[in-house]
């Protein structure tokens, strides 16, 4: 957290993400190195493990959510659109989701 206070993303990113691959079934620290990553402008790895996140709570609508606006940035459309439904499914009207999705059909329409 220092690291990523003090403009160092990169540093940082690369300490949450040796965290999260020591306890690879400890949600919040794939999800704490995924924002980390997307921080630091690793956006690939970012979604990689926002994935990874994705897989260890499946019914978790933010797990989509973030999953989705990953996938939004990396421009990968039909996959983001895919994950911002799914998290509509598991919380109908978020209004994150819906804001995120309607952004995103304005780009693909």
């Amino acid at each position: 957290v220092f690291l990523s206070s003090q403009n160092r993303l990169n540093e940082g990113a690369r300490e949450f993400l040796r965290a999260a691959e020591l306890s690879r079934s400890d949600y919040d620290l794939s999800v704490t190195a995924a924002s980390a990553l997307r921080h630091a402008g690793r956006n690939e790895d970012a979604e990689t493990w926002y994935k990874h996140a994705a897989s260890l709570k499946p019914e978790d609508a933010s797990s989509h959510t973030n999953l989705g606006a990953i996938l939004h940035i990396n421009g990968k459309y039909h996959q983001a659109a895919a994950a911002y439904r799914k998290a509509l499914r598991l919380q109908p009207n978020d209004p994150t989701t819906v804001t995120n999705l309607y952004k995103l059909m304005s780009l693909i329409t």
